[in-house]
C-alpha cells in the first residue's frame, strides 16, 4: 500500500512500519465558503460525508470535488475532468504536503480542507460526517443525530456506527482483497449473515434508528449501492442478490428516491474505480455493461 513518509511519496510498503502517523482532527466553526471536501465518488467511506453535505444543504459552507476515478503510481490524482478547484494540484498527496510538509501516513479520502487556515481539518470519514451532522446551520430540517437526552443515548449512536463500520462497510473489502479461500469464505459468510441481521432490524422500523433518516443510514447506504453495482461480481459477494433481503431492498429504494441522496451517486465513476482501477482483481480492466438496477427509475422525491 502506498503512503507518505516525512513528506515523501512511497509507492509501496506498509504504513504500520511508520514510527509516527500524523493525525488531522482539528474542527472549527462552520462558516460560509470556508471549507472544501475532497472525495472520490467511488469510495463508500468518503461518500458518507458527501451525503451529509447534500442532505443537510451545506453546499454554501462546504464545497465538494472528487479526485479522478483511477489512481496512478502517485496515488489519487486530479485530472482535466476532475481538477483540484483550489490550487490546481496534480495529486491528492500534494494536499497533504501543503497541510504538513513532513506528513507521514496514508493519503486517503475524504479530506476536509480549511480554506481560511490552509490546512487539513480531518481525513477521518466518520469524524467528518459526525461534525457535519451536528451543525446547527442547515437548510434541511432533518436531524441526523437526534438530541441526546442522556450520555447513554450518545454511546448507543457511537456503538451503532462502529457496528455498521465493522459488520457492513468493511467486510466486502476483506472478502474482495484476500487471496486466501478461507479468509474469503469467512468474510463473505459473515457479511451476508450481517445483512440478514440488518434486514430483520429494518422489518421493525423504516430506517436504521427509527422513523427518520439518521447518520447510521448515511453509513449503510453507500455499501448497499456498491454491493449491487460492483461487489457482487468484483468481490464475488454473490451468495444472495440484495433483492433477496426484502426490507433492505425497500429501504434502499426509499432512500434512493430522494434527489438529494440519489444525485450524489455517480454510477459510471464507481464502476470505473473498481473494475478498471483494480487490475489485481480484474486483470482485463473490462467494465461490465450491467447490472440493471431498480433504483435508477425516474421516480424521485425532491428533498429528504
Amino acid at each position: 500500500m502506498a503512503y507518505m513518509k516525512q513528506g515523501q511519496w512511497q509507492e509501496s510498503g506498509d504504513v504500520s512500519e511508520l514510527q509516527q502517523v500524523d493525525i488531522f482532527n482539528e474542527f472549527y466553526s462552520l462558516e460560509k465558503g470556508r471549507f472544501h471536501l475532497y472525495v472520490s465518488y467511488g469510495c463508500p467511506f468518503a461518500h458518507r460525508a458527501l451525503l451529509a453535505v447534500s442532505i443537510l444543504g451545506l453546499e454554501d459552507f462546504v464545497s465538494v470535488s472528487s479526485v479522478a476515478p483511477l489512481k496512478d503510481i502517485n496515488g489519487w490524482e486530479f485530472s482535466e475532468e476532475y481538477p483540484d478547484p483550489l490550487e490546481s494540484r496534480n495529486f491528492l498527496s500534494q494536499v497533504y504536503n501543503d497541510a504538513k510538509k513532513d506528513y507521514s501516513g496514508r493519503v486517503s479520502v475524504p479530506v476536509l480542507w480549511d480554506k481560511k487556515l490552509n490546512t487539513i481539518v480531518s481525513n477521518d470519514s466518520l469524524e467528518i460526517t459526525l461534525w457535519l451532522a451536528k451543525q446547527a446551520i442547515a437548510n434541511s430540517k432533518l436531524d441526523l443525530i437526534p438530541p441526546f437526552e442522556s450520555q447513554q443515548q450518545e454511546s448507543e449512536i457511537e456503538e451503532q456506527c462502529q457496528w455498521i463500520n465493522s459488520h457492513i462497510n468493511s467486510l466486502p473489502f476483506k472478502a474482495g482483497f484476500t487471496n486466501d479461500q478461507v479468509e474469503y469464505t469467512e468474510a463473505a459468510t459473515a457479511f451476508f449473515n450481517n445483512l440478514a441481521v440488518l434486514d430483520e432490524k429494518l422489518s421493525q422500523s423504516k430506517y436504521f434508528s427509527g422513523a427518520a433518516i439518521s447518520i447510521s443510514d448515511l453509513l449503510i447506504l453507500p455499501t448497499l449501492v456498491q454491493l449491487e453495482l460492483v461487489y457482487a461480481t468484483h468481490f464475488k459477494l454473490n451468495a444472495q442478490p440484495l433483492s433477496h433481503f426484502k426490507y433492505i431492498y425497500q429501504y434502499l429504494m426509499d432512500l434512493m428516491s430522494y434527489k438529494t441522496i440519489r444525485s450524489t451517486f455517480h454510477i459510471d465513476f464507481i464502476k470505473t474505480t473498481y473494475f478498471s482501477g483494480q487490475p489485481a482483481i480484474n486483470p482485463s480492466r473490462i467494465i461490465p455493461i450491467g447490472p440493471s438496477i431498480n433504483w435508477q427509475s425516474d421516480v424521485e422525491n425532491n428533498n429528504v
